[in-house]
C-alpha cells in the first residue's frame, strides 16, 4: 500500500487541532491534509486537500464528519499542491469527486505525468 508521507493520524478534534497544528514550531500556512478512519490500525485516505493559510480553520468543518486525519506543512504553496496531487492520484480518495483545484492567482499543473486533468 502507498505511503501518505504526512504526519498522523490524529483523531480530528478541536483539541487534536489546536495542540498539532495550531500549536505547532513548524507551523506554515502552506499545507496538505488527508481525512478518513483509522480500521485496524490503518489509515484510509477519504479525502485529501490544501491549506493556503489557517489548515486548522480549513479542518474544523469537517469535524465530526472524519473521524481522523493526516497533515504535514509545507515550505511553498507549490510544494503543496505538487503533494496534494500526488496523494489524489496515488490513492483514488473516494470523497474527492474532481481533481484537486490550483491554487488561486498561480498557473500551477498538475506534476503527475500520466495526469490528463488540464490542470
Amino acid at each position: 500500500m502507498a505511503k501518505s508521507g504526512l504526519l498522523g493520524p490524529y483523531p480530528l478534534t478541536e483539541e487534536t487541532l489546536q495542540t498539532h497544528i495550531e500549536q505547532a514550531d513548524d507551523w506554515s500556512s502552506a499545507s496538505v491534509f488527508a481525512l478518513g478512519p483509522v480500521k485496524n490500525q490503518h489509515f484510509h485516505l477519504q479525502r485529501v486537500g490544501h491549506a493556503d493559510g489557517d489548515l486548522a480553520e480549513v479542518l474544523r468543518p469537517y469535524i465530526g464528519q472524519y473521524p481522523a486525519f493526516r497533515f504535514k506543512f509545507y515550505r511553498s504553496t507549490r510544494s503543496a499542491y505538487d503533494k496534494e496531487c500526488e496523494l489524489y492520484h496515488a490513492f483514488k480518495p473516494q470523497d474527492n469527486v474532481v481533481h484537486p483545484e490550483k491554487p488561486k492567482n498561480t498557473k500551477f499543473t498538475c506534476p503527475v505525468p500520466s495526469c490528463t486533468c488540464g490542470t
